[in-house]
């Protein structure tokens, strides 16, 4: 190993244990152990906006829920992405985008091809608790 190469770093998420680059991001280890970490605003070739608070992930020993996309790993750093905490983290979030958002989306073009109405189904609460129209 040259003395430029920086070895990789080992974390764990939800038990598997991963290797990833130094300076890495929670989201890149969650992605790397086949963990899908819902997000919007993150994409790895422009810069971290961390403005969606979707990619919620829990970390021992932070008492607060972090955003994947914005917390770099450290050596043996235990991830976890399927909690109550989090759940309640990305449930909160989902509801609040869907304050004025319709999940029909009639005249959206990414109909039936929305990460919202994805992340809804698979990541959201089971009900709404509004009851206006929206």
């Amino acid at each position: 190993m040259s003395e430029t190469q920086i070895p990789p770093i080992t974390v764990f998420v939800d038990g598997r244990e991963v290797q990833v680059p130094s300076g890495s991001n929670a989201i890149i280890a969650t992605a790397k152990a086949g963990k899908l970490v819902p997000h919007f605003c993150y994409h790895p070739g422009l810069s971290i906006a961390g403005q969606c608070r979707m990619c919620y992930v829990e970390i021992e020993g932070m008492p607060k829920l972090a955003t994947a996309c914005t917390q770099p790993v450290a050596p043996n750093m235990k991830i976890f992405t399927d909690t109550p905490k989090v759940k309640a983290g990305q449930n909160g979030t989902l509801e609040f985008i869907l304050l004025n958002h319709p999940l029909d989306c009639p005249i959206c073009d990414r109909g039936g091809e929305c990460k919202l109405q994805d992340y809804t189904v698979e990541f959201g609460p089971p009900r709404s608790r509004m009851e206006d129209e929206k």
